[in-house]
């Protein structure tokens, strides 16, 4: 197996950085320069690219080489977007640079870590091989639309066995993370001067404090929310401190944990935070984002056993692997496996950076994975060689 050039993973990275798709990434079309790039790149490789705008910044560009109808091997997937850049920067976000020595040598620059860096590893391991091999790149991720994948899947979800989502996992396969789950609710209550005896009492704002004090109590040892990472995001409510709120929302939400009776909790989380809302009708609420946890597949283990990969723990954090691996109305979900470059300790951070030796590992092993698929595909089954030793992909 060839090395992938660490030059052309930097080389592609420092284009991809200094492409601003920065959250909320509405100005992202098929013509932006992130996705340009990564079209010629592949076309240059001898891909079939195709890109699907879906309006709102959300596009779609899906790349094959080989015959699209016989290739139901891995699909790769990596988001192009990042979030919003961080006031506290001390350089140029947009301007890559490698700086340090040897293991300690580090790739900064807006999205290196989440997940440009993988989008550059995924572009130098396509020029740097001839198999078949797929990727569909996103451009939704880090605004929690799903419009991407969801719609990929409608079009195009049978056509591979198995997904391989790109996000920080330190360069190690993991098969089990939490899901994401973001509620709002809005207090309504009775304006009007604090001088009124009892008059606060219909505070919106005193309304939403009661919640959140009743909510936070179900956070603790013990509480139905326990273990839950249960976190009351933004309380936005009132106009004076003379003034007894009319309205106030509070945003909130909690992370389930990948479990055989996943829905079923999340089910008994919710019902307990409804339960403690006003019963005069002054709250209503709305569920904004409900993602599922991802949870381990057999067949997804076994893939990653075969390809001779380090399994790294379960993670906290939710990626759109989940949503590969549920499916839709319309499709069966593909087994499903994050693995990606970088701690996501640096990602969404001010001087966010990637080590450079976590690019190096991830492009091997994104090589690894292209090599099995391309010897499976030429043996027609489910066998694979690999350094002349049998697998079952």
């Amino acid at each position: 197996m060839t090395e992938v050039p660490l030059g052309s993973i930097l080389d592609h990275l420092r284009v991809l950085v200094a492409a601003d798709s920065s959250d909320p990434a509405t100005q992202v079309n098929p013509s932006h320069r992130a996705v340009m790039h990564v079209s010629h790149v592949l076309e240059e490789a001898e891909f079939s690219v195709s890109t699907d705008d879906l309006g709102g910044g959300c596009v779609n560009l899906l790349a094959v080489r080989g015959d699209a109808d016989v290739h139901t091997g891995t699909l790769f997937n990596c988001h192009l977007d990042t979030v919003k850049v961080n006031p506290n920067w001390t350089r140029d976000p947009f301007t890559l640079a490698v700086e340090g020595d040897g293991d300690d040598t580090k790739a900064f620059g807006l999205g290196a870590c989440d997940i440009k860096g993988a989008a550059a590893c995924l572009l130098a391991v396509a020029e740097a091989t001839d198999q078949p091999m797929a990727i569909l790149f996103t451009t939704d991720e880090e605004s929690g639309k799903g419009v991407c994948v969801t719609s990929f899947l409608k079009s195009w979800g049978e056509r591979w066995s198995r997904v391989v989502v790109a996000e920080p996992t330190g360069a190690r396969a993991v098969l089990q993370h939490r899901g994401f789950a973001s509620f709002e609710i809005a207090f309504s209550g009775t304006p009007g001067h604090t001088s009124r005896a009892n008059g606060a009492a219909g505070s919106a704002v005193h309304k939403a404090a009661r919640w959140m004090n009743a909510a936070l109590d179900l956070a603790e040892p013990g509480g139905v929310l326990d273990g839950s990472r249960f976190n009351i995001g933004i309380v936005n409510g009132g106009v004076a401190s003379n003034v007894v709120a009319s309205e106030t929302k509070v945003r909130f939400g909690f992370r389930p944990e990948p479990d055989a009776d996943a829905a079923s909790l999340m089910n008994e989380r919710v019902a307990a935070l409804r339960a403690l809302l006003p019963l005069d009708g002054s709250a209503v609420w709305t569920d904004r984002f409900l993602a599922p946890p991802l949870s381990s597949d057999d067949a997804m283990a076994d893939a990653v056993s075969a390809w001779g990969l380090e399994e790294g723990p379960n993670v906290d954090f939710w990626t759109e692997a989940a949503l590969f691996a549920a499916g839709t109305d319309r499709v069966y979900g593909l087994p499903a496996m994050v693995l990606g470059p970088g701690d996501i300790a640096q990602a969404h951070t001010a001087d966010e950076f990637v080590y450079v030796s976590q690019l190096r590992a991830c492009a091997i092993a994104y090589e690894l994975i292209v090599r099995a698929d391309g010897v499976r595909c030429e043996n027609g089954s489910g066998a694979v060689s690999i350094k002349g030793e049998s697998y079952v992909s």
